[in-house]
């Protein structure tokens, strides 16, 4: 699950930093940003409902059942995954769905679970991690067939909170990378559904894993529709989708370790006949991206130091204009930024602390913040 190792990665050079500081919006100069709701568990996407509710991808913390070796080292499997609705004045939160897949390391951050949500409607879709084929050896039996189960599905949740499965994205996905490893030497076959898009005609998954753009249908029939070009070191992680004001796909990436600052790129995809054109280059480690109130394109960029130099205070929020080779910071300091949403009001609402510890007696501390826009500005004569 490429996430969970790339993220890993940033981690342990600040991990000792994470775990004494306290969690806090960042503090600038423009836009207003504060906080409204902590204590939350390594937060990924967010989506907005019909209703104008504000819900929250919790990734979870993983497990108490830890296997060592393999490529991501040691591995922390449980059910702590699950989806929030967050009460954005009161600044509080609720678990409407739980028990749902978590990978993570021994401090229970980095974790991969539930990574994406997005709503048709009233119904609200989520996109688990993962593949069932790719399974770490030597979890109980157990253990074993719930994430048979979950690993990589398309999720649906009923009002009652509990969740059908929909689509095996990630087994589709890992049968196409390992049908084509040669597109990614040495790190496919590999799958890890990160990003959702529900849209009234399909359904759009971004692979983190297998790099790969897939469309669901309304019989959950998986089509893998385009696959997203290496950088220029390791591969392209893509991590977040949106639709545009014309109709086609917008797709950011954090690219995997190795890449430099500057070496992200959004990608556009159009839903009819699936071109992939580079829309906008410049950017750093994409997590989330998405449309505004106001038609612009805004990303979250995990650290504009880059993921391997990834720290505390590095991350940001940037305007892309289109066909642009350098975005427009709107917000820094930002603590590992992650999900993005778009605000009825015109506001931003990204994830913060999204690959904070949650183990060991620590409680989460991951967060949601608002950035208020100044969209006019007053003179006085």
């Amino acid at each position: 699950m490429r996430c969970l190792r790339v993220f890993s990665v940033a981690l342990a050079a600040v991990l000792g930093f994470v775990l004494i500081t306290a969690a806090s919006a960042a503090a600038t100069s423009g836009p207003k940003v504060s906080t409204v709701v902590s204590g939350l568990d390594n937060p990924r996407d967010l989506a907005f409902a019909p209703d104008g509710r504000l819900y929250v991808a919790e990734a979870g913390h993983g497990g108490s059942e830890c296997v060592s070796g393999g490529e991501e080292g040691t591995t922390c499997v449980g059910f702590t995954s699950g989806i929030s609705r967050v009460n954005v004045w009161a600044g509080s939160s609720q678990r409407v769905v739980s028990g749902l897949a978590s990978f993570a390391d021994e401090t229970g951050s980095a974790a991969t679970g539930v990574d994406g949500i997005s709503f048709r409607g009233r119904s609200l879709f989520g996109i688990m991690t993962g593949s069932p084929d790719a399974i770490p050896p030597g979890l109980s039996d157990a253990t074993t067939t719930m994430l048979e189960q979950q690993a990589g599905q398309l999720v649906r949740v009923r009002h009652d909170g509990e969740v059908e499965f929909v689509a095996g994205v990630g087994h589709e996905d890992y049968t196409w990378s390992a049908e084509h490893a040669d597109l990614v030497p040495g790190q496919f076959p590999d799958a890890n559904p990160y990003a959702v898009l529900a849209l009234r005609d399909a359904i759009w998954v971004v692979d983190a894993g297998s790099n790969t753009i897939d469309r669901i249908g309304r019989d959950g029939k998986v089509s893998i529709v385009a696959f997203i070009p290496n950088p220029p070191s390791s591969d392209a992680v893509p991590t977040c989708i949106d639709i545009g004001p014309d109709g086609a796909l917008y797709i950011g990436e954090l690219t995997g370790g190795g890449n430099a600052p500057g070496s992200s790129v959004v990608w556009r995809l159009t839903r009819r006949g699936h071109e992939l054109t580079q829309w906008a280059t410049g950017l750093t480690a994409v997590t989330g991206c998405g449309f505004g109130r106001d038609g612009k394109f805004y990303a979250t960029e995990f650290s504009t130091a880059g993921l391997d130099n990834a720290a505390p205070g590095t991350g940001a929020v940037v305007r892309v204009p289109p066909h642009s080779t350098s975005p427009t910071t709107v917000v820094s300091n930002l603590n590992f930024p992650g999900g993005f949403a778009a605000g009825w009001d015109g506001s931003l609402f990204v994830s913060n602390w999204s690959i904070s510890p949650a183990s060991g007696g620590q409680a989460p501390s991951g967060e949601v913040v608002r950035i208020a826009l100044r969209s006019r500005h007053h003179h006085t004569h």
